[in-house]
């Protein structure tokens, strides 16, 4: 790329990227996958305008204007980020961008009426420029062509693809110790500050963020120092390499796990996303009940005993916890 185009590049980045664009809500006709949000959010990475300048004002390897770290961070995780600390943690940037994009790529393929190669490059477009329908235009053409070409070789080959979110696979006792006993809250807003519809494929990432801040909460305390369990969210170690792998890309040691809170949120967030989604279909949408049947399933594994026993007094704090999440958070709107 000619020094020239590079110096368009990179003021179309600067002046426009990332404005704030309101992220709108996603269509019920167009759900593009996970494993299609992750490629583009690689796409856009691979194809970040490179200035050749150590302190250009960009950050992470997206190149990102520092104001819109912590309103993303923010709205994604319920943690707002300064752009250092965005920058220190590709698990956590890649992660709030998947998040970031999801709806944007959800909308291009609605204006594209579902044209993947377009949606694709009306998203780039977006993203450089925040004008989608410049796509086809000059300078930004280029650009779109170039995420795009990367999109496809992400598509193509499915194991140089960073995936976005993993498929929900109950694991026995996911995340606390054997014995079932109780749970946690605060809220996640994510790019859409409005509860969507309750369709379970219009679920809120604000809805989602609380379920998790309220599982944090809820996390059983043995009160031993050495317990074997992992961050504040008390998740065996056995499933912190896998669910890292499978929302980030990136294997994580619970070590590191337990060390990042930011990119532990977001894996979780990820985690927990398709979990209630499935909570929210079986209880035919209420959404009580799909929380405390989502606790149940991260409890023990199986969402159908979150009225039982020990397990149902677990739920019965998730749900509380999650309902002040929610609660807190409106009350800023």
């Amino acid at each position: 790329m000619s020094s020239k185009l590079v110096r368009q590049a990179e003021r179309l980045l600067l002046s426009g990227v990332m404005l704030s664009a309101g992220l709108c809500t996603l269509p019920v006709q167009a759900q593009p996958s996970d494993a299609q949000v992750g490629a583009l959010v690689e796409a856009l990475r691979l194809a970040a305008p490179q200035t050749g300048t150590p302190n250009d004002g960009l950050y992470s390897d997206w190149q990102i204007k520092p104001e819109n770290i912590p309103r993303w961070s923010k709205q994604c995780t319920g943690r707002e980020l300064t752009p250092t600390q965005f920058e220190a943690s590709p698990a956590s940037a890649r992660a709030i961008l998947v998040c970031v994009m999801r709806n944007v790529l959800g909308d291009q393929y609605t204006a594209s009426r579902n044209n993947e190669s377009v949606a694709v490059q009306r998203a780039a477009s977006w993203w450089m420029t925040g004008n989608p329908t410049r796509y086809n235009n000059a300078p930004t053409n280029s650009y779109t062509q170039k995420v795009l070409s990367f999109y496809q070789q992400q598509r193509r080959n499915p194991q140089a693809q960073q995936p976005a979110t993993p498929s929900p696979q109950p694991v026995t006792k996911p995340a606390a110790q054997s014995a079932p006993t109780q749970g946690s809250a605060t809220p996640q807003p994510s790019t859409q500050p409005t509860a969507r519809s309750s369709s379970p494929s219009q679920i809120s990432d604000a809805q989602v963020g609380a379920l998790v801040e309220a599982l944090r909460l809820a996390a059983p305390q043995t009160g031993t120092a050495n317990d074997g369990l992992y961050s504040e969210w008390q998740i065996k170690p056995e499933n912190i390499p896998r669910w890292s792998k499978q929302c980030t890309g990136q294997q994580l040691t619970p070590t590191q796990f337990e060390a990042s809170p930011v990119s532990a949120r977001a894996i979780l967030v990820c985690v927990m996303r398709d979990i209630w989604r499935d909570q929210y279909t079986a209880s035919t949408n209420d959404e009580p009940v799909a929380v405390q049947r989502a606790a149940s399933w991260w409890m023990t594994g199986d969402p159908t005993q979150y009225k039982n026993g020990s397990t149902g007094a677990y739920t019965q704090r998730v749900l509380d916890f999650y309902r002040q999440s929610r609660l807190k958070f409106f009350s800023h709107i």
